[in-house]
């Protein structure tokens, strides 16, 4: 399915549970990819199997990518899609757009954060000039899978590894669309955990130990703690073990299920 869009891949999935009766909770997911690459087809099996068993639906949106569309287009869409779906809703009724849940892996997690910061923050909504279209309180809870939601901490990343310096160099540069990105004001402004508000919704963050973004999610959950605002986190900082960038979709490891049973939870809890 299409939704009306400024900008390319604006497609999305909907993944609806079966004999459900009258509208149920969505999650609105947003894929990874370091802004650069990913599908919507790449969560197919996440979204089938949550949909099931928590009774929700998910829908798993395409943006397009980077270094052809710049920050923060991609933000940007997620908004012309929530605008379409509110819509369509007046005469569907088949999404509870008053419990909604944001969610995304990787870049993705960016991405959908940033947006939930947007509608949950006044004073930032203003500042990227997009209009609240959801009220606070239809916002139920995130999802950030092993996501860079501290952009700003990557511009002090020294790392020896292929991955990080990839991000760093590449990825980083193709989104903000400036080789001085490091200094950038788009930087600080797409730096989620600079935005999140005390009204900012429940939130669930999970990150690997090697090859990922587990500082930039321990900054999250600090500064929401700090807020007060409801958080729970799956690190693996007590474990000897590599748990790497999107472990969370490999089933066959016992953290990713471990993961996935903490992110059922989390919906059914906040639903």
């Amino acid at each position: 399915m299409t939704y009306e869009s400024k900008y390319k891949e604006n497609t999305y999935d909907i993944y609806y549970p079966k004999n459900s009766k009258g509208p149920v909770p969505v999650l609105f997911w947003v894929h990874g990819g370091g802004f650069v690459g990913g599908d919507k087809s790449g969560v197919k099996e996440f979204a089938t199997k949550l949909v099931s068993d928590a009774n929700i639906a998910v829908v798993a949106m395409n943006y397009e990518l980077a270094p052809d569309s710049e920050y923060p287009n991609q933000v940007l869409q997620v908004n012309e899609l929530i605008k379409d779906l509110l819509a369509e809703e007046k005469d569907d009724k088949l999404l509870d757009m008053e419990q909604l849940f944001f969610g995304g892996d990787s870049a993705g997690s960016q991405i959908a954060l940033q947006y939930a910061a947007i509608q949950t923050n006044d004073a930032y909504a203003k500042q990227m000039k997009i209009k609240h279209l959801l009220p606070k309180d239809s916002l139920k809870g995130t999802i950030s899978y092993c996501g860079p939601v501290d952009l700003k901490l990557t511009a002090q990343q020294h790392s020896d590894d292929r991955f990080m310096k990839f991000f760093v160099k590449t990825v980083a540069w193709s989104l903000i669309g400036t080789k001085d990105w490091k200094t950038s004001e788009q930087l600080k402004e797409a730096s989620v955990a600079d935005h999140v508000s005390k009204e900012f919704p429940p939130t669930y963050i999970t990150d690997g130990n090697a090859y990922s973004f587990q500082e930039q999610g321990q900054a999250l959950e600090n500064r929401l703690t700090e807020l007060k605002v409801p958080v729970q986190s799956l690190f693996y900082t007590d474990t000897k073990k590599e748990i790497t960038h999107e472990y969370q979709f490999d089933y066959t490891l016992k953290e990713s299920q471990n993961c996935y049973q903490q992110t059922l939870d989390f919906v059914n809890k906040y639903k």
